[in-house]
């Protein structure tokens, strides 16, 4: 009976000393992944691309729309980047492009946020390896530096969404320029490149917005 009791309690002891030694290894983990993306960019934009990453911040911030989204927002390729064999988490565009997504933004800040609530940044912009990769249109908005992927970042449905943003693009669309564009879940694209709107199969026929119509 003694031995039983003193095995008994050797297995609690040991059982309670790989609980504590698993969740210990659980929180640096669980730490590192929702870093990760920053990490990434910290050691990114601190490598090569320095000078080029400090000119474009000065520049947004010089244009007034250096505080509407994260930097590293904006010059993320795509969300989906490690499906591609040649991808980069995130890229600077030729200066030449840099002033067409001021106007996104300033659209962005002073006209979707206040409708939708907090966006986050999907994906920015693409070379065209890139572009070809994640199977953007031959034209897309995104080579011209002029167009962002997002998400809202407030639990919202797909519906209640819609709801939000096809009111806004017949509101304001047309006086902006604005290409709204939403897909699948919760994913939409605004650009300030033309007056048009389009749907998942990227036709304007398939715009969610023309059953609201």
């Amino acid at each position: 009976m003694r031995r039983w009791l003193v095995a008994a309690f050797l297995f609690a002891i040991a059982g309670g000393a790989a609980f504590i030694l698993l969740t210990r290894s659980l929180v640096p983990i669980a730490r590192v992944e929702g870093e990760r993306d920053a990490d990434l960019f910290t050691a990114w934009r601190t490598g090569a691309v320095e000078a080029d990453v400090a000119a474009i911040e000065t520049f947004f911030r010089r244009e007034g729309v250096g505080d509407v989204l994260p930097l590293a927002d904006i010059l993320r390729s795509d969300a989906r980047w490690r499906s591609c064999k040649a991808g980069q988490p995130f890229a600077v565009p030729p200066r030449r492009l840099w002033s067409a997504m001021v106007p996104t933004l300033r659209y962005i800040r002073d006209e979707l946020v206040p409708a939708t609530g907090p966006v986050r940044v999907v994906s920015g912009y693409r070379d065209p390896v890139a572009n070809t990769c994640f199977k953007g249109a031959k034209a897309s908005r995104h080579l011209r530096f002029a167009a962002l992927d997002l998400m809202p970042m407030r639990p919202l449905s797909r519906k209640e969404l819609i709801a939000k943003l096809c009111p806004l693009h017949a509101r304001t669309g047309a006086r902006f320029g604005v290409g709204l564009g939403i897909y699948g879940i919760t994913r939409f694209h605004i650009d300030t490149a033309g007056y048009r709107r389009w749907g998942a199969d990227y036709s304007g026929a398939s715009s969610p917005c023309l059953t609201r119509s």
